[in-house]
């Protein structure tokens, strides 16, 4: 496979704009493998931006793991369409579908060695996600200063989806505690990659609050794999929010 067959001059610029925990560029460099977690409502992973951060990450890595988080994305499902669980895991595997067929093209252009496409189910069966979410739902329970951490995170995206005038089909409540569950899980699979060996994440936005706290070390009892990990935050072009 032809790795350069697309202009890379021509794609958007890519830029660091900071690493949690700080790290210095050559050392970050020094890890060789890092992951990309595919937000599917982040307008950034599609098309050319896309591109570009792909074709970053092979320049600055041996190899990028690309984790489509679509079965994660049934908990929007529910919050933001008021769909049953077994409804909006459909629809979430729906739009999975979707991304992979849209990107199949950009995604072939490069080795196996050199890029890998997974889906976010395979993460949940992995021994050390099970590991770290028993940790993590057990310091959810015991740990007000945690619980009230990943709290503020699961609000921010509620506040964001009245700022952009969009209606919940969940009560409040209800869509801060699903908002929780999809964390916990989120953050749970961040620590099973870690421990895995992929210790940097790429992702065009800011890193979430919680993990902000956790690498200035303010909770004990923490997986091991999200004190070893390193959120760097990719700015592409006009694009860096959040996409969630």
């Amino acid at each position: 496979m032809q790795e350069s067959s697309f202009d890379k001059k021509n794609l958007p610029h890519v830029e660091i704009v900071r690493t949690v925990p700080h790290i210095d560029p050559q050392r970050l460099r020094s890890y060789r493998h890092c992951y990309m977690g595919i937000s599917l409502d982040n307008p950034v992973f599609g098309g050319r931006y896309l591109a570009a951060m792909l074709a970053w990450a092979t320049e600055m890595f041996d190899s990028c793991l690309i984790v489509v988080g679509d079965y994660l994305r049934r908990h929007n499902e529910q919050i933001l369409n008021g769909l049953a669980p077994d409804a909006a895991a459909e629809a979430a595997i729906a739009a999975g579908d979707r991304f992979l067929e849209t990107t199949a093209s950009l995604f072939d252009l490069y080795s196996r060695q050199k890029v890998q496409v997974i889906r976010w189910r395979e993460c949940l069966d992995y021994k050390e996600y099970a590991e770290s979410r028993a940790m993590l739902d057990e310091l959810f329970a015991t740990d007000e200063r945690f619980r009230e951490s990943l709290r503020k995170d699961a609000l921010s995206f509620v506040d964001r989806q009245n700022q952009r005038n969009r209606d919940l089909a969940a009560a409040e409540q209800e869509a801060v505690d699903v908002s929780c569950r999809y964390l916990l899980e989120e953050i749970a699979v961040f620590s099973a990659l870690s421990e895995q060996g992929r210790k940097v994440e790429l992702y065009p936005g800011p890193e979430l609050e919680v993990l902000v706290d956790i690498a200035e070390g303010k909770f004990e009892n923490i997986p091991r794999g999200l004190k070893e990990r390193i959120n760097v935050e990719l700015r592409c072009n006009k694009y860096g929010a959040s996409g969630r």
